[in-house]
């Protein structure tokens, strides 16, 4: 009777765990199958709508060089092979392949259903990777007309890789449960309700999709112990592979995080899908998914036109501020999604730069024409002039061309300064000897002008770390600003240490002083306070912006602080030592 349990239980139970494998083979298998899947055609339909916006100006200009390096530079952070093909067929841009090799694509059935305005995804074999790949393909449209289109595709190596692994996981476990179901069935002939429903159970959460489902081994029955620890063996094993699923899914959101314009994806109501880290730190630190867009970004020229562009589906371009800073932003509409996506590029900078460069030609403009004018006029009036008469035009002449020698050479000066390559020739420098030497330069004309000179020195100063060049440049322009537009009083140079390792250095005068609204200003190039006053006195609007060039250089702060006739003072902080 016991053998004869024994062996009915022994073949009951290796019927059991076949029928089990198969189920858990077929089942497991057809999930992860149907998991990686989705994944990637839902993560390579997220890519190509970032590459469409980024490509379709490209395609509509016939920039063909542009996309085909822009294919390949995606390709490199992503590893999902992307081919763009024209409507009749030729491959456009390729992320792996030469373009001039391949053949056409026109009849390939991913390729046709993209054309016809249709995405499609499809496994087959590729005549030119010679493998089984998995296809992703979209069109690219302008106004309704398929202008090109998109295919991206990836190996199925790594599937059919965690296939196999699961395959030979169940087998293995299913050859192990048979051997062990010989061994063990005569304890378990003893008992005759075994808790396989338990295990019945546990599979069909597992095959639903239920990873984290696991058997709670009975301490009183060793064998359904051993068997309950391969199965949540197993499903962790599958969880791996699930996560490893997931990491590249993080990676591919890692790529689009990284572009460095905000992208975000709306609904046909208005509110944010999703959205990169580019456009959360430009726009806002708090969570923007699933808020309304005009709650993020609050200009209204910009509302009403994402507005039209939900209602309307027209696509637009459009500036605006925020923050006082400059955006450009284009807005399209996915029709087949029925979503709207926005880029927005900083264009800040650009247009500072653009506003710089326009000041600066006309400061340039302005201030070379004055002397050139004036040289022009003395050079016609000297031929009906008298030999004493040239002397005085002459002389005149010469202080024109050397103001305009000046201004180039502070031009080219401050062109080295703000170079940022090898700059600096730093040394050890005694600030106090340096300044010593320069006070004798100015000796005359603070003699001439009855001014009072006042130098303040700490003692024990250390040496600093400088450019001595530069920084002797630094103090002469400070000094003879303070000379030029001081008429009386005193000028007073004072220098200490600083707790923090940096040196102070203050220069004081009591001349014509500064307007408030004027602090921020005097360091822009050809800014002059008084014109008159600044070229009678040969200056070129350049030395302060100099000054602050050299300051920043050495890392150091400069601050001024005037009163409107009562004199002006800059303070200067340097450290000690550079880093």
């Amino acid at each position: 009777m016991k053998k004869s349990r024994f062996f009915k239980i022994s073949v009951i139970y290796m019927i059991i765990i076949i029928l089990l494998s198969i189920i858990a083979l077929i089942s497991l298998t057809s999930l992860v199958k149907n998991q990686y899947l989705s994944h990637k055609i839902e993560s390579m339909a997220q890519l190509s709508l970032v590459i469409k916006e980024v490509v379709k100006p490209l395609l509509q200009q016939q920039y063909w060089q542009d996309l085909d390096l822009f294919i390949k530079e995606i390709y490199e952070q992503t590893e999902i092979r992307i081919s763009l093909i024209h409507p009749n067929g030729e491959v456009i841009a390729e992320s792996k392949k030469d373009v001039q090799e391949m053949e056409s694509h026109r009849n390939r059935p991913e390729i046709r259903a993209a054309l016809a305005g249709e995405e499609s995804h499809i496994i087959r074999y590729s005549t030119t990777t010679r493998e089984d790949m998995f296809y992703f393909s979209t069109p690219i449209q302008v106004n309704e007309d398929v202008i090109a289109a998109l295919r991206l595709s990836v190996y199925l190596d790594d599937m059919q890789l965690i296939l196999d692994k699961l395959r030979n996981a169940i087998l293995l476990i299913a050859m192990v449960m048979i051997l062990l179901a010989t061994g063990i069935s005569y304890y378990v002939s003893r008992i005759f309700t075994i808790p396989t429903g338990s295990l019945l159970q546990a599979f069909d959460r597992a095959g639903q999709g239920d990873l984290e489902t696991r058997i709670i081994s009975h301490q009183e029955e060793p064998e359904v112990m051993e068997l309950s620890d391969r199965f949540n063996s197993m499903i962790e094993r599958l969880q791996s592979f699930v996560n490893a699923l997931s990491l590249q899914s993080e990676e591919l959101n890692a790529v689009i995080s990284t572009i460095e314009s905000g992208i975000v994806l709306l609904d046909n109501k208005g509110k944010i899908i999703l959205n990169n880290n580019q456009f959360q730190k430009d726009f806002s630190q708090a969570k923007t998914s699933g808020k309304y867009f005009w709650e993020v970004i609050r200009d209204v020229k910009l509302s009403e036109k994402i507005s039209e562009l939900i209602e309307k589906k027209n696509k637009f371009t459009t500036e605006f501020n925020l923050a006082d800073k400059n955006y450009l932003c284009a807005g399209t509409y996915i029709e087949k999604k029925d979503k709207s996506i926005l880029v927005f590029h900083d264009i800040s900078n650009s247009k500072k730069l653009t506003q710089v460069k326009k000041d600066l030609i006309t400061n340039i403009s302005h201030e070379l024409r004055t002397p050139l004018t004036s040289i022009k006029g003395y050079i016609e009036t000297m031929e009906g002039a008298t030999d004493r008469e040239k002397e005085k035009y002459i002389q005149v002449i010469k202080r024109n061309t050397e103001r305009l020698i000046n201004m180039v050479d502070d031009l080219l000066t401050l062109s080295e300064l703000e170079d940022r390559s090898g700059r600096l020739q730093i040394e050890k420098i005694d600030i106090k000897e340096l300044i010593t030497n320069i006070i004798k330069i100015f000796e005359p004309s603070i003699k001439d002008k009855k001014l009072r000179f006042v130098l303040d020195i700490q003692e024990g100063l250390p040496h600093i770390e400088a450019d001595i060049y530069k920084i002797e440049q630094m103090l002469i322009n400070l000094i003879d600003n303070s000379v030029k537009y001081t008429e009386q009083g005193e000028i007073t140079v004072l220098i200490n240490l600083l707790p923090a390792n940096k040196v102070k250095i203050e220069i004081t005068d009591t001349g014509i002083g500064l307007k408030k609204e004027d602090f921020n200003r005097i360091f822009e190039r050809f800014y002059v306070v008084n014109k008159a006053r600044s070229r009678q006195q040969g200056g070129t609007g350049l030395g302060l912006s100099i000054v602050k060039h050299i300051v920043m250089l050495h890392r150091g702060e400069i601050e001024v602080d005037s009163k409107l006739g009562a004199g002006t003072k800059f303070i200067i902080t340097l450290p000690v030592q550079q880093p």
